[in-house]
């Protein structure tokens, strides 16, 4: 028997499957599509159906919670870090628009209830050294995203932008007291490092001994 999650879930799924049918038989009647192109366009239709409904939740949780600027400011910050960067990625559409609203949830959370018990220095602190991690981290790949030797060389020149942008914006933040934005930024690097490191940790390598010869297997 369905429990109420999984009847919601089924639901998004057919509505999104309906407005991409919708849309991709719109674009059909315009100029014939091969297989290929029905893929891809059906793909970014569902990606952007994904963006949508996701800001239209991250909007209800800053209005519901009167943190509309911090979570956007979160959403500014960590989506082209993320892009760059990569790491663990939900298998389906819906697990990520859940995951993704849930770390809303935490941040906010965070700053209403955590942020008190944490000084200026103290924020700068653990940003800085999630900051260091990630650059020593990413990019790192996934069985969806593979990344070649030649994109890592140009993801890693874009992230060492991103971060020096992000330090200049938290050094505005700093100089404006407004410690909230010093505690979404913290929790970016924060978010970022859990999901590299859950990819690493998803496809470690481990060695083992057979008949006396060492191993090495990929989980």
């Amino acid at each position: 028997m369905l429990n109420y999650s999984e009847t919601e879930r089924d639901k998004w799924v057919d509505m999104v499957q309906k407005i991409v049918d919708a849309l991709v038989n719109k674009q059909s009647q315009n100029y014939v599509m091969t297989d290929e192109d029905e893929k891809i366009y059906r793909y970014g239709y569902v990606l952007l159906c994904e963006v949508f409904l996701n800001l239209v939740i991250a909007l209800a949780i800053g209005m519901v919670f009167s943190k509309t600027k911090e979570v956007f400011f979160f959403l500014g910050m960590y989506i082209p870090l993320r892009s760059f960067c990569g790491g663990w990625h939900a298998n389906k559409i819906w697990k990520c628009t859940v995951i993704s609203n849930v770390i809303l949830l935490f941040q906010v959370y965070g700053i209403e209830n955590i942020k008190m018990y944490l000084s200026m220095r103290g924020m700068l602190l653990i940003m800085f050294v999630n900051l260091v991690c990630v650059y020593f981290i990413s990019p790192v790949d996934t069985e969806m995203k593979k990344i070649s030797q030649d994109e890592k060389i140009t993801y890693k020149r874009k992230i060492k932008i991103i971060l020096v942008f992000h330090m200049i914006i938290a050094l505005i933040t700093v100089l404006s007291d407004a410690d909230e934005f010093v505690f979404s930024l913290m929790f970016v690097y924060i978010i970022q490092n859990v999901m590299l490191l859950m990819e690493i940790i998803k496809h470690r390598k481990c060695y083992f001994r057979r008949n006396g010869k060492l191993e090495k297997v990929e989980k």
